[in-house]
């Protein structure tokens, strides 16, 4: 026997220590023979080291939020923090694919959560802020863009009260980040007290719409004069996040109903309209901005018309890009050596110096590239990362040794060139050195590299699929709310049918219409909409947080369009439009007929919900009775048959409609917590309420009382009048009423009604019996209001109008060129409209509704309308009355003589006998707009009334403001019209022709003739007439347009369009 196995057999039994030390050495010692790695792991491993030089180690300790330049050690900024995240993300996504992560994963994931978590809890110490500015939309309460880098909390600096915090794309941003992570796993959110303040966040960005803010540059306009305006990058961002977080669970699949995120989705609807209609421009002020690349593609993705995109890209190409990247904006002076950093804003003709010098952005080569990548267009994403790898300057101290500078600027001793020819000189890249690198720049750089070596694909950083069409996205089931928008085409429209009164429901029965009462639909309960309203206020309401929930904002017609499961009952919501104490215009059964067909359509037309909308239409015997009764049957004829201006409609009982509605859980919200002060919809069994044809046709109104013959009688004779309650004689009741009011206060109560109830009540009748100048009267005296009036506003607006309220001769006018908010919007009506006329205020109420809709649906008939006066339309309204009255020539498109006014067949004779605008309907108001601006049978008109109704309209000739700039341009100091000087310089150097400034710069001047037919007749003075009597004058004098001084130098001029006046007044 070999000696070596002897002495093995002879050996004494391993202890148990010294086995296990055996075993498990080959685990404990490195293998000599180490396997190569694989090149996506080197490729990896390589990333990782320039995330943790570049982004990682820059992170602060405590609060987990990113400096804007790595040697930074005081500020932290909120959006450079978000895209830092969205890279170590990124990267730790990168590592889930490898088999063997080494913790890295979640080491670079965690390091993204503490960085969302610390941007939420620096904005959770805003939370007064924060619910201060659901009710104000004010930069005072705005949530912070930046805070102290180490505590998180907020900077004291001076400067710090200057800088630009309202950006409704910061707080976008950051929800649309948070959906996605949560989408791929990870943990963002932790507590209920999150959730509430993530849905006041929501609140907050949801009337974007209507909030000019400062934007992704945090300088508001393109003067840096500390002003903000309405920027379409911001717009698309918060729709992208609107749409991202709608129904969606913070705390992911695990989550529970407690945990869901609401969005109003009429308030996303209207985000979607005015971003879609200001694009391709950024702003009023930025004919277009590289802000949009990051909201068009990559990461909001916030459109995807193809068009749109490709118009919108191409234009800021085409405007913005450089050898070494795109300028933020024309005539940017940020980081130029012209700019002065001691200065919060610039002076006011400073930004002129900055043309054709400003600074360029490679990050922006870096967001085309990845845009194209995600969207699966290699070609064109190499391009740009080909041009993003020359802009790239060496850096021995990262792995590497490239980093992305943050831009390059113009030489100063340069800049003269530069201005000469563009592109023609070397700029040079900002020292890193000095600053440090820039971290935004070099995240996005990272996010780029790994999607482009195929470490990460489009669904990794982009887990909810916002890059493909909402149609080709998959399905995620939800018992909440999302938006769907898979189906192809316009869903049909289901509409409910609710009688007021039994006697109603059988008379429409003898024509075959099948209608229900509340009391047949039970246990539906039919709700208005405002009832709802005050459930929702319970949705985000937090005490610990003192954040007091959902704003009192109206429900518009999609959100009405959702069936409601609340505190175990199901629940149908019918539109405001349906509402007894909603504005008056509803009550002109000829509008309601309008409004129905309108909602019907846009409901179909902007639905992306899953289910069916469901409309619930109420008929009350007020609206259906009288001679109207023709009109609203052929209405309900056609919903019968199922299509209704080209929409499908399903009409049915509420119980067979309820199978395949889009249903909405209230889960948030408790019924001992509310008490209720609407109360719900139920049948009226009030055998008066159902008027004849007659009395509704002919309703008594007293015209020959009037206000004045009131005010002298004393309190005891007005008591005495209020107490009879005589609706014989209804204005003198409601004079009445307003001046013991005026005297006294609308609490004082006669026979158990105050006088604001007895008012309501002659209002109520009026609508009843259609008394329009009375409703109006009363309407005014109640300020009334409508609920769409800022929407309306908002949506002139971004089509480059602007908007002057208030009465020419009376209190003041006042100008409108951002959005404003409705109490804002509504306080100022009344107090530019006369306080002894009343109406004035309501009227220009409904001729902002009526040209908002003719701009939505008809915009070419607006065009060279840059102002709308209202108080001018009232006077353009007047003039046209009198044109009919006085020849019977003008008519107007579907007159059908001795029918009630509806829409498409104005009954304008009949209604033209009153003596004043206030007396007609409001059906008749609408189409008197259609007319004026469709100039629809104008060649009947005398050339004078022409020019009359063509000045009060503000209508200006094709590229009228560009002919102006032109003899801008020819004069050396200037024109004067109405002793208004508009010097020629700084205008020339602080505007540009094509830009609004300038335009609303000019029609200000000219808003100072107060006869529409001079004001017209210079905007008709032939440029060229102009041009070569600029050329005749020899000496350097200002050119005096017409309404100026006589100057001798022009003296002819001023008389030779005064000729032209003249002989067209002959003709």
């Amino acid at each position: 026997m070999p000696t070596a196995l002897l002495k093995r057999r002879s050996a004494k039994p391993l202890t148990g220590n010294l086995r296990l030390r055996r075993l498990t050495k080959a685990y404990l010692e490195p293998i000599d023979d180490v396997k190569e790695l694989s090149p996506t792991v080197i490729k990896i491993d390589q990333i990782y080291d320039l995330t943790q030089v570049l982004i990682v180690q820059c992170q602060s300790v405590t609060s987990g939020l990113f400096p804007r330049y790595s040697k930074d050690r005081d500020v932290g900024y909120v959006k450079d923090s978000i895209y830092c995240a969205m890279a170590c993300w990124a990267c730790s996504v990168a590592y889930k694919r490898l088999d063997d992560d080494r913790g890295r994963q979640t080491e670079l994931r965690q390091t993204a959560v503490k960085t969302m978590r610390g941007i939420l809890f620096s904005w959770m110490q805003q939370s007064k802020n924060l619910d201060a500015f659901k009710s104000q939309n004010s930069s005072e309460f705005a949530l912070h863009a930046r805070f102290d880098l180490s505590s998180g909390m907020c900077l004291e600096t001076p400067n710090d009260k200057h800088y630009g915090h309202l950006q409704m794309d910061l707080a976008a941003l950051y929800l649309l980040t948070l959906v996605q992570m949560i989408s791929a796993g990870v943990k963002v959110i932790y507590t209920h007290h999150e959730v509430n303040f993530i849905q006041n966040l929501v609140f907050y960005i949801e009337r974007t719409y209507r909030t000019p803010d400062f934007g992704m540059w945090e300088r508001g306009t393109r003067y840096n004069n500390g002003k903000p305006e309405l920027h379409a990058s911001s717009l698309g961002m918060v729709k992208a996040a609107l749409e991202a977080i709608n129904g969606f669970n913070l705390y992911g699949s695990t989550g529970t109903s407690a945990s869901v995120i609401y969005v109003d989705i009429d308030g996303h609807n209207r985000n979607r309209t005015t971003f879609e209609t200001i694009l391709p421009r950024e702003s009023n002020s930025k004919n277009t901005d590289a802000a949009l690349l990051l909201t068009v593609g990559w990461p909001a993705f916030a459109t995807h018309d193809e068009n749109l995109f490709e118009k919108t890209v191409k234009k800021c190409i085409r405007r913005l890009e450089g050898r070494f990247g795109l300028r933020r904006f024309l005539r940017d002076g940020y980081r130029t050596e012209l700019e002065d950093n001691s200065k919060s804003f610039y002076d006011e003709h400073e930004t002129a110096q900055f043309q054709s010098v400003e600074s360029q952005f490679p990050i922006f080569l870096a967001c085309i590239s990845l845009t194209a990548y995600i969207r699966a267009n290699q070609e064109y994403g190499d391009v740009y990362f080909k041009k993003l790898q020359k802009c790239l300057v060496a850096d021995e101290s990262v792995p590497g040794g490239y980093i992305v500078p943050e831009c390059y600027c113009v030489d100063e001793f340069l800049m003269d060139k530069e201005r000469a020819q563009s592109n023609s000189t070397d700029l040079y890249a900002l020292s890193h050195q000095e600053f440090g690198h820039h971290l935004w720049s070099n995240a996005i750089y990272i996010i780029l590299m790994l999607k482009r070596e195929g470490l990460i694909h489009s669904g990794d950083i982009d887990p909810i699929n916002r890059h493909l069409p909402a149609s080709q996205r998959p399905k995620m089931f939800n018992r909440h709310s999302a938006f769907q928008g898979s189906m192809e085409g316009d869903p049909v429209v289901q509409v409910a049918l609710i009688s007021e009164s039994p006697r109603l429901q059988m008379m429409l029965s003898t024509y075959g219409i099948t209608t229900q009462t509340p009391h047949e639909v039970e246990p539906v309960q039919i709700w208005p909409s405002w009832r709802m309203v005050k459930v929702f206020e319970c949705l985000g309401r937090d005490k610990k947080l003192n954040l007091s929930g959902r704003p009192q904002r109206p429900f518009g017609p999609l959100s009405t369009s959702k069936v409601f499961r609340v505190f175990g009952d199901t629940v149908l919501c019918y539109p405001l439009l349906f509402e007894v104490k909603d504005f008056y215009v509803s009550s002109d059964p000829a509008v309601l007929i309008d409004d129905i067909k309108r909602d019907i359509e846009f409901v179909a037309r902007r639905w992306k919900l899953a289910g069916r909308p469901t409309m619930c239409v109420v008929l009350r015997e007020e609206n259906v009775a009288g001679e109207y009764f023709d009109h609203i049957l052929d209405l309900l004829v056609q919903l019968k048959n199922g299509h209704i201006n080209g929409v499908r409609v399903r009409l049915g009982r509420v119980h067979q409609l309820l199978n395949s509605c889009c249903i909405e859980h209230i889960d948030f919200a408790n019924s001992d917590d509310l008490e209720f002060d609407i109360d719900i919809f139920e049948e009226s069994h009030d055998n008066a309420a159902l008027f004849s044809q007659l009395s509704l046709k002919e309703g008594i109104d007293d015209e020959l009382t009037h206000e004045k013959d009131v005010t002298p009688k004393t309190d005891h004779e007005l008591y005495q009048i209020i107490e009879k309650d005589d609706m014989e004689r209804p204005r003198l009741l409601a004079f009445s009423i307003w001046i013991l009011w005026s005297r006294c206060n609308p609490d004082l109560l006669v026979h158990n009604f105050t006088l604001r109830e007895r008012l309501e009540k002659v209002y109520r009748r009026a609508c009843q019996l259609r008394l329009w100048w009375l409703v109006r009267y009363c309407a005014g005296r109640l300020h009334k209001s409508m609920n769409s009036l800022a929407p309306a506003i908002t949506n002139m607006l971004v089509r480059g109008k602007q908007i002057t309220l208030g009465v020419r001769s009376g209190a003041r006018e006042e100008n409108i060129v951002r959005p404003i908010a409705p109490n804002d919007l509504n306080r100022l009506l009344f107090e530019c409209c006369p306080a002894d006329e009343p109406q004035s205020a309501v009227f220009h109420q409904e001729l902002i509704i009526a040209c908002s809709d003719l701009m939505s649906h008809n915009p070419q008939v607006f065009e060279g309308v840059l102002t709308i006066r209202l108080s001018w339309i009232s006077d353009a309204i007047s003039m046209l009355l009198n044109y009919v009255r006085a020849t019977g020539a003008l008519k107007i498109p579907g007159i059908v003589m001795g029918t009630p006014p509806t829409p498409g067949t104005t009954g304008i004779p009949t209604e033209f006998k009153k003596s004043c605008i206030y007396d007609l309907s409001p059906t008749v108001v609408k189409d008197v707009v259609t007319a004026l601006m469709t100039r629809t049978n104008w060649h009947l008109l005398s050339p004078l009334q022409t020019r009359r109704l063509n000045g009060a309209l503000n209508r200006m000739p094709v590229n009228f403001y560009d002919r102006v700039w032109t003899i801008l341009e020819r004069s050396k100091h200037g024109i004067i019209i109405a002793d208004q000087f508009l010097p020629q310089q700084p205008t020339l150097s602080d505007m540009t022709r094509y830009e609004l400034t300038f335009s609303y710069k000019f029609e200000e001047m000219l808003s100072r003739i107060s006869h529409p037919e001079y004001r017209q007749l210079l905007v008709e003075v032939p440029t060229d007439v102009i041009t070569i009597l600029m050329e005749q004058q020899k000496d350097d004098r200002k050119l005096n347009v017409p309404f100026a001084k006589k100057e001798s130098a022009l003296h002819e001029t001023y008389y030779f369009v005064d000729f032209i006046f003249v002989g067209r007044q002959i003709i």
